[in-house]
């Protein structure tokens, strides 16, 4: 009992330092400017010769780190559940 509690508290204090570390970061350096070599049209009201910003195409690591504690908490349930199983018999 004492291990399961433990191994709780310690995942949620994972999850808690991991979600704090995402949000540290993107405020860290928001808000975001483009570099002096970024051509952006449009946002002056000109037209042609560039593409608009429309974000970006990687996938936020917070994102990443969301679905790697998503998979650990059900990969940790299934085993918690088949090792309760063969325990009980």
């Amino acid at each position: 009992m004492i291990r399961k509690v433990t191994t709780v508290v310690t995942l949620t204090f994972a999850a808690v330092l991991v979600t704090a570390g995402a949000a540290m970061a993107q405020t860290s350096s928001y808000p975001v400017s483009p570099s002096p070599s970024t051509v952006v049209k449009g946002a002056s009201g000109t037209s042609g010769g560039g593409t608009a910003f429309t974000g970006s195409s990687q996938i936020p690591v917070g994102t990443l780190m969301i679905v790697a504690l998503v998979v650990a908490g059900v990969a940790a349930l299934f085993v918690a559940r088949r090792r309760a199983a063969r325990f009980a018999g």
